[in-house]
């Protein structure tokens, strides 16, 4: 489906991009930064601001990058959530105004959600003192 801008969006927001997100994806995307979260708590014990809200806030692994939404106007932000070559922008926070830029399927949706699974895995076993394995 073709991405429409809510009117916040159109009118003041970063750039978006061609495709709607389906809700799998926006599935996905939650589950990942519910687990990012737990993994961050665990390697800093404490919580952090979360890339996925409207913090400024950024996190970077081998798997994925995730940015949240810039008020820097000067700063064209092609993205929030980006694996491999998928592109996910929204607008303030995961799950407004979001958009990609190519057609998620649930198949896709399912990939991504086991890389970055796998990723915030590595992350937390490099950079946890406490990390224990299965």
């Amino acid at each position: 489906m073709t991405y429409t801008p809510e009117l916040g969006q159109l009118c003041f927001g970063q750039p978006w991009q061609e495709h709607e997100v389906p809700a799998i994806m926006d599935a996905a995307l939650c589950f990942i930064r519910d687990d990012l979260a737990r993994a961050r708590w665990n390697v800093y014990q404490t919580e952090r601001p979360c890339p996925f809200g409207n913090t400024g806030e950024a996190f970077d692994c081998d798997a994925f990058s995730v940015r949240a939404y810039s008020w820097d106007d000067s700063d064209e932000q092609e993205w929030n959530f980006k694996c491999g070559d998928v592109m996910v922008s929204w607008y303030k926070y995961l799950g407004r105004g979001m958009s990609s830029n190519v057609q998620i399927t649930p198949d896709m949706a399912s990939r991504i959600l086991r890389k970055c699974i796998d990723g915030i895995a590595a992350f937390e076993k490099e950079k946890s003192p406490f990390y224990m394995s299965d």
